[in-house]
């Protein structure tokens, strides 16, 4: 099933999402940063309270904050709010048995909030070929030393899972199956759009712990930090 006549997506409505460039933030529920980092965990359940429009904007605007290669700036989400909308992105990405049937996951599909997250190579070829750039010699996709368009989607995932925090909101950042295949057609996202994965987001019904962080406690900065350079010990990685 195909969305036909809808508004533009990924916040081409700009009125809904855009912020003053520098602003005081009005969110009086809002947390220092080192409190964020301590409160910064996913979660897999969640309850149907609202989010609310403001909390959205908030969550938005931490995207155009981000550094990005060249200042290409060709991240796009896919912000989902409406409930018809989030089904069928469920039912793009999932099976109606599987959210259903499994427990770690249950009630996952009713947070209020989705935001997908979209990388775009070509944007970044295009960038690299003006003028300014020519100097790089980056020519073609493998030239590049890494993806700057997947590292920069990142920089964008990471910013909105702390701004969700900063709203005293929980999320789960999660894969898109098959590259989002499905979802490129239930959206009709444009060919040079890829996925590289989504957010939930919302209240979460459950503050439990997941079996993967007791299994696997936080490293602390000392064993995940070499000093200087690689020995012997370093190859325990």
């Amino acid at each position: 099933m195909k969305i036909l006549n809808r508004e533009p997506l990924l916040c081409e409505r700009l009125n809904e999402f855009q912020q003053p460039e520098y602003r005081q933030s009005t969110n009086v529920n809002s947390v220092e940063f080192d409190e964020i980092l301590k409160k910064r965990r996913t979660h897999r359940h969640f309850t149907s309270e609202p989010v609310t429009s403001n909390q959205i904007r908030e969550i938005v605007y931490a995207a155009t904050r981000c550094p990005s290669a060249g200042h290409t700036q060709a991240t796009r989400l896919l912000v989902l709010q409406d409930p018809i909308s989030r089904e069928m992105f469920w039912s793009s990405v999932s099976q109606p048995s599987w959210r259903n049937s499994t427990v770690s996951h249950q009630d996952l599909d009713l947070a209020p909030l989705i935001i997908v997250i979209f990388e775009n190579a070509e944007a970044y070829l295009h960038r690299y070929s003006r003028d300014d750039k020519r100097y790089a010699n980056l020519n073609s996709l493998s030239d590049f030393p890494s993806p700057y368009w997947t590292i920069d989607a990142a920089f964008v995932g990471m910013a909105l899972q702390l701004a969700i925090v900063n709203q005293n909101l929980g999320y789960l950042f999660f894969g898109i199956p098959d590259r989002g295949e499905k979802l490129r057609q239930t959206f009709e996202i444009p060919p040079s759009l890829l996925p590289i994965g989504a957010i939930a987001a919302g209240h979460p019904s459950s503050l439990e712990i997941s079996s993967s962080s007791k299994r696997n406690p936080k490293l602390t900065a000392q064993e995940i930090c070499i000093s200087n350079k690689f020995n012997r010990n370093s190859a325990k990685l």
